[in-house]
């Protein structure tokens, strides 16, 4: 750690750091607001990342290494040639900036949808065999069952903000299908008598990074933690199923995902509407129900594929009763 940089902009902060090392910045740019693109006056590309703090750094500097050394090479690397500093509580550190290519990575296609399942599972077989090396990783089982206990119950807690801004049925029909999932699990841990892996915990399609050369890259692994696999594995589906209509054929027959078929807690889990839970919260703890383009956006998210989440629901509780 090279010292610390509290006050001033991110920006600024940088601007300083580079001029303490006598290296000329030619380009800052930022990403988004905890990424900054640096280009150097060689021309080298860099990106700055704050993470949550020096803790967090470390863990993910010491999975990717071991990572790599498992076989896994389809993330990013962190610069040795920059140290990282504290800044605002958190902690900037450094990474090579991968070239991406001219169409981001999407779960619209079918063959998009595969491709990322590959290389998940991929990280996921990796990760298995250095998961005990992870000396910057809890040991603390991780439990799905308890964060969807607790995102349901801030749900119910939001009613009152979130009734307005859509029929009672339809919260009511939301609200219902995370209470059968939970009942039906009988709030035990998801996957306890598997193997524990490393899972990524946070598979948005914006993880997935296809390279200039179409080589497809994950990223970003803030919420990693020790845990079985089938965790991410849900996780994934989930977000899957906006883009595939809800379909759990689709689902069931990516080659990854076929030992689920007849796994009922894979099956049971992906009835529970964690994105809806998750992006309502979203609005109620950030206070975002004054921005009528964002609540436009939420009513229409939620109404628009309804009945066919309903249909899909109902689909779910008749497999689940034959297993």
């Amino acid at each position: 750690m090279s010292g610390k940089r509290a006050g001033g902009t991110l920006k600024g902060c940088l601007l300083s750091y580079f001029k303490q090392l006598n290296m000329p910045i030619r380009l800052m740019k930022p990403i988004k607001p905890e990424l900054m693109l640096i280009q150097t006056e060689e021309g080298k590309l860099i990106i700055a990342k704050q993470f949550k703090n020096e803790m967090s750094l470390a863990r993910q500097k010491e999975f990717l290494a071991l990572l790599k050394e498992a076989g896994f090479h389809r993330s990013y690397t962190f610069s040795e040639a920059f140290p990282p500093f504290e800044y605002r509580g958190g902690c900037i550190g450094f990474l090579p900036y991968i070239h991406p290519h001219e169409q981001a990575f999407t779960y619209r296609t079918q063959d998009e949808r595969l491709e990322g399942l590959i290389l998940l599972k991929k990280m996921h077989g990796a990760s298995k065999h250095i998961s005990h090396r992870m000396s910057h990783l809890s040991d603390q089982p991780f439990n799905q069952v308890r964060k969807w206990i607790e995102r349901l119950a801030e749900f119910k807690q939001n009613e009152t903000v979130i009734k307005p801004f859509m029929p009672e049925k339809v919260y009511q029909a939301y609200a219902l299908m995370g209470k059968w999932v939970l009942k039906e699990l009988k709030e035990e841990e998801i996957g306890k008598k598997d193997t524990l892996v490393i899972i990524h915990g946070d598979l948005a399609h914006h993880n997935f990074l296809r390279r200039s050369d179409g080589k497809l890259f994950l990223i970003d692994f803030d919420l990693m933690a020790k845990a079985p696999a089938i965790i991410d594995d849900l996780q994934y589906a989930n977000r899957l199923l906006v883009y595939n209509s809800y379909s759990l054929e689709e689902i069931l027959s990516l080659p990854p995902f076929r030992e689920h078929r007849y796994n009922r807690e894979f099956l049971i889990g992906l009835a529970y509407p964690t994105d809806i839970y998750r992006e309502w919260n979203r609005v109620c703890r950030e206070n975002l129900w004054t921005d009528r383009r964002r609540m436009k956006a939420m009513y229409d998210y939620t109404l628009n594929d309804f009945q066919e989440r309903m249909s899909f629901f109902k689909k779910i509780k008749r497999a689940a009763a034959d297993l």
